[in-house]
């Protein structure tokens, strides 16, 4: 998949687990009860899901990148950091 093509199905993903978000917070399901409060917590759980799920479309890790006995890479410095 192209770099683009993730990132902007990043971008629907995150917008639309917004949503979902803030649809179970200031929406309708205030007035659930019983087993539907069930359901509101699922769909809390997978509005995050949605959110995380973009943030791997967006940033993903590339095959050659082995983390396992990486000690020899130098640290990335930031802006802040002293030289």
């Amino acid at each position: 998949m192209s770099i683009n093509l993730r990132r902007t199905a990043a971008v629907i993903v995150l917008f639309a687990g917004l949503a979902l978000g803030f649809w179970v917070v200031f929406g309708s399901p205030h007035d659930w009860v019983e087993g539907m409060r069930l359901v509101k917590f699922a769909l809390g759980l997978t509005s995050i899901c949605m959110i995380t799920a973009s943030a791997w479309l967006m940033f993903p890790r590339s095959p050659d990148d082995d983390d396992e006995d990486d000690t020899s890479a130098a640290p990335m410095t930031g802006p802040l950091d002293a030289l």
